[in-house]
């Protein structure tokens, strides 16, 4: 902040080597009060009006979904293979990791081979089905014969065929009745090897969206643990504010920030939200009153809150995760005049992101 008076000095100084003010300890003072009161003066315009993180604090970050395996004490939950490497990119629907499946295996494999049979089943009654149309046709032919012969063919011959043509008909009436049977059955034990191919599937843990692992802290037969999957579409910044600056600051509004992994450089963001609650508004669920020194302690400097900010990332640069710096916002200000207070959010901040090439040491 105090760089913002170096045109000020800048000023004091020519007036004095161009003797248009004479430099006594009269003028050393007022330049100096005049100096420090205009700093004053536009430190605090600008806390409400343009406010920047002095703190440093001011971090880029990302949701991320949790993958972590089932809980639990028997083999069946615990992690079979891993997939993906340290600080991987990933694409949805990549494998992360799979747990072991071999109950599900054996039984996918047991509804597979009871599907074979019945299958093979149904084959056999087919086959005898058409072998008893064959013996149908060829008994239907020779009682037609018979029958046209009339008295000169014997009758127990043509009741001996009705007989076997009655008996192959309800054969074969049985048989069909049988594979509909073994084709319901077969229905429904695929419809369990799809469910239980479902389970199967469900062993294998995979990206929900694309993004980027974080650190591999998972082995092979971890049956905890759990793997951070962060969404790198939504990054999103976050930073601190006065509580005094609130009120002015609303969705949508301009900001700007720099991080310290890319020193010099300034990055456009747009307010997203405010924090409506603070980790120190937070109540205890334990029946019981607070302790009145941890309330003190918790809320008697000012705190402020923070801000989440819509990074606008470039294209060709990489905003890291957990990378920190500063930002500053284009508050809502009361009258238009005002709107040269922005330059001094904005040149704090490209002063920060020029020194952040010495923070490095």
């Amino acid at each position: 902040m105090k760089e913002i008076l170096l045109p000020y000095i800048l000023l004091v100084w020519l007036l004095v080597k161009l003797k248009v003010l004479p430099w006594n300890l009269k003028t050393g003072f007022w330049s100096t009060a005049i100096g420090a009161l205009l700093a004053l003066g536009l430190l605090t315009t600008s806390r409400h009006l343009a406010p920047v993180d002095f703190t440093d604090s001011a971090t880029v970050k990302a949701p991320h979904a949790v993958l972590g395996p089932l809980l639990g004490t028997n083999q069946f939950h615990q992690i079979d293979e891993i997939h993906v490497v340290h600080n991987q990119q990933v694409k949805k629907g990549q494998p992360i990791y799979t747990l072991a499946n071999w109950e599900s295996d054996g039984k996918a494999q047991a509804l597979s081979h009871q599907i074979d049979a019945q299958q093979a089943q149904i084959s056999a009654e087919l086959s005898q089905q058409r072998a008893i149309l064959s013996r149908l046709t060829l008994n239907r032919k020779e009682l037609a014969r018979l029958t046209q012969l009339g008295s000169y063919s014997s009758i127990q011959s043509r009741d001996q065929l009705q007989a076997q043509i009655d008996g192959d008909l309800a054969q074969q009436s049985a048989s069909e009745a049988k594979v509909k049977m073994i084709e319901a059955q077969v229905q429904n034990l695929g419809s369990e090897l799809a469910l239980q191919q479902r389970r199967n599937e469900e062993k294998v843990i995979r990206a929900p969206f694309d993004g980027q692992v974080s650190v591999v802290n998972l082995a092979n037969g971890s049956r905890t643990g759990n793997m951070h999957l962060y969404d790198t579409s939504r990054k999103f910044l976050e930073f601190r504010i006065p509580d005094q600056s609130y009120r002015a600051i609303e969705p949508g509004q301009f900001a700007e920030f720099y991080v310290d992994a890319y020193p010099g450089r300034v990055f456009r963001a747009r307010v997203h939200s405010v924090r409506t609650g603070t980790g120190e508004a937070q109540l205890n669920a334990m029946q019981g009153d607070q302790h009145v020194r941890q309330h003190v302690g918790n809320n008697m400097s000012s705190h402020g809150r923070t801000v989440v900010l819509d990074m606008l990332e470039p294209e060709g640069v990489v905003l890291p995760i957990g990378a920190t710096g500063s930002a500053w916002i284009s508050a809502h200000k009361p009258h238009p005049l005002l709107g040269f207070i922005d330059i001094i959010g904005a040149a704090t901040v490209r002063l920060k992101a020029m020194k952040a090439y010495l923070f490095a040491m």
